[in-house]
C-alpha cells in the first residue's frame, strides 16, 4: 500500500514523547513489509539528522501552501527499498522556533502549514497515496486539506491515530481563512463555528474514515465522559471505526544489544543484569544494599503519571531501607521538587536526575528491579514494556495501555508480568508495592516473573499487521467518515 504518514515528531531526530517512537518504528516496519511509506515531519531548526544525509528534493524548493506561504522539501536518510521516505517540510516562519513545540499562540498555524503541505507535496510529486495517516491534532485536519487539493487526492481515505486526547488544537473561527480552510469551511463542525472556536481534533475525528488509538482499553475509556475529555460523543459516533492498537517497542530498547549498559543480557543470561544494578548504584550514589530492590522511574513528570501516590508511600520504605529509588525526568516543578526532596531526605537511598540522559535512562531500566508507573490515565505507555524486556518488573494502575500490556502476577499459577492495582489512591498503590516487595524475596517466583515479562512479544512487526488491517478497512470504505 501507499501510505502518507504525517507527524509532528520523529525519533531520534525531533522527539518530545511517545509519538516520536511510533513515527519511527511503525513506518519502518510497514516499509520493511513492502509498503510504500512517505513520512512528513517539520524540518525544525532543532532537528538532529544523526548522521543521516539531508538532501533538497529537486523541484520542491518552494512549494506554495495556500496562506502559509512556501515550504521547502528535503529528504532525510538514504532512499532504499524497505525503508520509508522521510520528507522534511521546511519553513523558517513556522518551524525555526528553537523547539519542537513552543508556547506561542499560533501552534494551529504552524501545524496547519505542515498538514496542508502533505497533499500539496504529494500533488507536486504526482504520488497518490492509498491512505492518509494523521497523528494527533497536529495533522488531524489532513482530510480537509486533501479535499481542498481536489481529485484524486480528495478521494483518498484517512486514518487518524490518537496518542493523547489532552491536546486538541483549538483555534478561533476567525482563523479559518488563515488556516486555508475557507473552501471547505462547510465541512467543519457547525457547533464549533457557532461557538467561536474550532477544535482540530474533534473535526479530524469526524472527518476521518477510521480512527485508531494506542491501546484497546484506552479506545474504550475515551468513549466515556470520564475519559473522553469532551470528545466522547464524537468518538462514540465512530462506532466500530474506532480501533485500539497497542503500541509496540523498537530495537533501541533491548538488553541484548543496549550500548548503554555494562553487560548485555537476555532471558538466558539474566544473571548479567546484576552488573547494571551495580553500575546504577555507582552512577547515582545509591548505597550498596544486597537484597534491597531498586524502584526506577523514567518519565515526563506530570500529574497524569500518578506520582502523587508516592508522597506518603515511599518515605517509610526508604527510611527503613526496604527499597531504593532511582528517578530521571523533568516536567512539572511540583514533581521535580518531590523527587529532589526525597533524594535530599534519604541520601544513598533515593536519587533524582533532573534531566533526560539516554545512558542514565537505559541504566535505570536495566539496573532497577521494579518500575513504578501508577498513572491516572495512560493511552499506551512504553516504559512498562521496556521494563519487562529488561527483566524489570512494572507496578502499574489498571488503565489504558498499562491494562493491556501488564498481566497481574498470580502466585498460584506462576502467570503474570507485573503488579496491577485498580483504584487511584495511596492504599491501592501501597498494597501493590508491598506485594511486589514480598515476591521479590522469593527468588524462584521473582525469576519466573522476570522471564514472563522478558519473553512477551511487543514487537512492531505484530502491530504493523494490525495497522494494515485498518488501512484495508479505510480503503474499502473510501474517503469520508
Amino acid at each position: 500500500m501507499r501510505i502518507a504518514f504525517g507527524t509532528s515528531e520523529l525519533s531520534p531526530h525531533a522527539q518530545v514523547g511517545g509519538l516520536g517512537d511510533v513515527s519511527r518504528w511503525l513506518p519502518a516496519r510497514l516499509a520493511a513489509g513492502g509498503d510504500d511509506v512517505a513520512v512528513f515531519v517539520p524540518h525544525y531548526d532543532v532537528l538532529d539528522p544523526r548522521d543521516e544525509p539531508v538532501r533538497p528534493v529537486p523541484g520542491l524548493e518552494a512549494v506554495p501552501v495556500g496562506p502559509f506561504g512556501e515550504v521547502s522539501v528535503a529528504t532525510l536518510g538514504e532512499p532504499a527499498a524497505g525503508r520509508p521516505t522521510v520528507y522534511l517540510v521546511g519553513s523558517p516562519i513556522w518551524f525555526e522556533r528553537g523547539a519542537v513545540y513552543d508556547s506561542a499562540p499560533d501552534g494551529h498555524l504552524r501545524f496547519g502549514a505542515l498538514t496542508a503541505a502533505i497533499p500539496a507535496v504529494c500533488r507536486r510529486l504526482g504520488w497518490v497515496p492509498d491512505v492518509w495517516h494523521a497523528n494527533d491534532w497536529h495533522t488531524s485536519l489532513v482530510a480537509f486539506y486533501a479535499a481542498a487539493a481536489g481529485e484524486p487526492w480528495a478521494g483518498v481515505p484517512s486514518v487518524l491515530t490518537l496518542h493523547n486526547l489532552a491536546f486538541q488544537g483549538v483555534f478561533p473561527t476567525g482563523d479559518v481563512g488563515r488556516m486555508g480552510l475557507s473552501a471547505v469551511a462547510d465541512r467543519l463542525d457547525p457547533a464549533d463555528l457557532l461557538d467561536g472556536w474550532v477544535n482540530s481534533l474533534r473535526n479530524g475525528i469526524a472527518a476521518a474514515t477510521m480512527v485508531t488509538t494506542v491501546s484497546p482499553t484506552y479506545a474504550r475509556e475515551i468513549t466515556t465522559p470520564a475519559g473522553g475529555m469532551a470528545l466522547d460523543a464524537a468518538l462514540r459516533a465512530k462506532g466500530d471505526r474506532l480501533v485500539g492498537i497497542l503500541n509496540g517497542i523498537g530495537d533501541d530498547w533491548d538488553p541484548a544489544s543496549d550500548p548503554h549498559i555494562p553487560e548485555r543480557y537476555g532471558p538466558g543470561t539474566i544473571e548479567r543484569k546484576a552488573a547494571s544494578t551495580t553500575a546504577l548504584r555507582a552512577a547515582l550514589g545509591l548505597l550498596e544494599r544486597p537484597g534491597v530492590p531498586i524502584a526506577g522511574i523514567v518519565s515526563r513528570l506530570t500529574g497524569q503519571k500518578g506520582f502523587d501516590l508516592l508522597r506518603a508511600t515511599l518515605p517509610p520504605l526508604l527510611g527503613t531501607a526496604r527499597v531504593q529509588l532511582a528517578v530521571i525526568g523533568t516536567g512539572d516543578p511540583a514533581y521535580e521538587a518531590l523527587f529532589a526532596d526525597l533524594a535530599r531526605r534519604f541520601p544513598g537511598e533515593a536519587a533524582y536526575v533532573a534531566d533526560f540522559s539516554p545512558p542514565i535512562a537505559h541504566l535505570i531500566e536495566a539496573g532497577s528491579d521494579l518500575f513504578l508507573m501508577p498513572s491516572q490515565f495512560e493511552p499506551s505507555g512504553l516504559n512498562q514494556m521496556y521494563s519487562m524486556r529488561y527483566g524489570t518488573v512494572p507496578i502499574v494502575r489498571r488503565t489504558g495501555g498499562l491494562a493491556d500490556s501488564v498481566l497481574p502476577w498470580d502466585p498460584a499459577t506462576g502467570i503474570g508480568t507485573g503488579f496491577v492495582f485498580e483504584e487511584f489512591d495511596d492504599g491501592a498503590f501501597a498494597a501493590a508495592l508491598g506485594e511486589a516487595l514480598a515476591v521479590h524475596g522469593d527468588r524462584v517466583a521473582w525469576r519466573r516473573l522476570q522471564m514472563n515479562g522478558m519473553t512477551e512479544d511487543f514487537s512492531w512487526d505484530r502491530r504493523a499487521g494490525e495497522y494494515r488491517a485498518v488501512y484495508r478497512r479505510a480503503v474499502e470504505a473510501g474517503a469520508g467518515p
